[in-house]
């Protein structure tokens, strides 16, 4: 087949995360859209989704790990992996200029890159005159987790168009690093419309020893700092302190080895709370866990527009998140959820009892929002734009 269009797309690991998940979904279905795209993948991380990259593009390179040459590489290949193996010292950009450097011997029209951690990947195109897009889904503390703050004010300009995460990611760009609002386009998240549910509920909640009069609530996050995980022993014993109502909370996430989820252990064990909670480790299967709560919570002090929050709105949760968080605000404000004031465990302990003690309440919260996800926030919309701004580049 002779392809029409070559594009590159960037992300910055391969996860069982937000981010990953979202643009390998965009590249499924601009694959089944325009059958003549030839689509490469640059991995710049690998990881669990590895595979799935690897199905839906021609070529694929993972820059931290390892080559997986395909075609066009084959006859660099000597030279990329010597490139890659052959120097301890070298520096980031290094790498980034000597990756870039075979990758733009492919002569991309279109460089799409996922995540703040891509900008500095699509620069050499973009210097090029090659059109680029970034996906920025961070914040903050995302951005400058990643790139002195002096990194991203230099260069945030070359940059062709920016797709921002949320309305309060596309805000933060302009306010605190001068983005052009021009380039900015804010396109939400998505899920898919349909969600895979591998076990039933009473299958599930079996296998967790969940008695039937046991209300469950929960999350599905990261454990870091940023998502406020370890904030949940506290939590969990204000509910305690306001409600003699039995209920079971999923932590879901991390894993047991981790030092965030050895610590939250330990402090459910000081404050007596660890029969309340159940540390699950993170896995393939986050749908079979929401659809058990009742109650959807995002912990978050930071986050653009989280992917669980929608399947959470998918599967009719009541959420509650913080004020100030981010693009949860901009979801759930107007009764579509519920925002307590920020960092205050004892206003967000008051709710969640609030929709304990109220099934009507929860099912009204779960409908509102479910409704507004499919109606403000559908996938085909949002792929559109997305499409739309693609096709305009191209």
């Amino acid at each position: 087949m002779s392809y029409h269009k070559k594009i590159l797309f960037i992300s910055h690991e391969a996860s069982l995360s937000g981010a990953p998940i979202l643009v390998l979904d965009l590249i499924k279905r601009l694959k089944k859209e325009k059958e003549n795209y030839q689509i490469d993948i640059l991995l710049i991380r690998g990881g669990e989704l590895y595979e799935e990259f690897a199905k839906v593009a021609n070529n694929i390179v993972v820059a931290h790990y390892h080559l997986q040459s395909f075609s066009f590489f084959k006859r660099n290949l000597k030279r990329v992996q010597s490139i890659i193996f052959r120097k301890k010292a070298e520096t980031q950009q290094d790498k980034i200029d000597k990756i870039t450097t075979i990758l733009l011997e492919n002569k991309y029209d279109l460089v799409y890159g996922n995540t703040m951690e891509s900008l500095s990947w699509t620069l050499p195109f973009y210097k090029k005159n090659i059109p680029t897009i970034v996906a920025i889904h961070e914040l903050s503390f995302g951005i400058e987790s990643t790139y002195p703050k002096d990194f991203v004010l230099e260069n945030i300009s070359n940059i062709t168009k920016i797709i921002a995460g949320s309305q309060a990611v596309a805000d933060n760009l302009v306010a605190k690093y001068n983005a052009d609002s021009k380039k900015i386009s804010a396109i939400h998240s998505f899920v898919d419309t349909v969600l895979t549910i591998q076990k039933d509920k009473e299958t599930l909640k079996n296998e967790l020893n969940i008695r039937n009069n046991e209300l469950i609530i929960g999350i599905a996050s990261s454990q870091e700092l940023r998502k406020g995980t370890e904030m949940i022993p506290i939590l969990v014993q204000k509910i305690k302190q306001k409600t003699d109502l039995n209920f079971k909370f999923i932590n879901l996430g991390g894993t047991s080895n981790s030092a965030a989820v050895r610590c939250s252990k330990l402090d459910a064990e000081k404050l007596e709370v660890e029969n309340n909670i159940l540390f699950i480790d993170h896995n393939k299967t986050p749908n079979d866990y929401i659809n058990l709560f009742d109650i959807f919570l995002l912990m978050s002090r930071e986050d653009p527009f989280p992917l669980v929050m929608l399947t959470a709105a998918k599967l009719q949760k009541p959420i509650i998140a913080f004020e100030k968080s981010g693009g949860a605000v901009e979801f759930l404000e107007n009764e579509h959820g519920i925002l307590v004031p920020y960092l205050d465990l004892d206003a967000m302990a008051a709710e969640i009892v609030k929709l304990m003690q109220d099934s009507n309440l929860r099912e009204g919260y779960g409908r509102n929002i479910r409704r507004r996800l499919e109606e403000e926030y559908s996938d085909k919309k949002l792929v559109g734009k997305i499409f739309a701004i693609i096709d305009n580049l191209l």
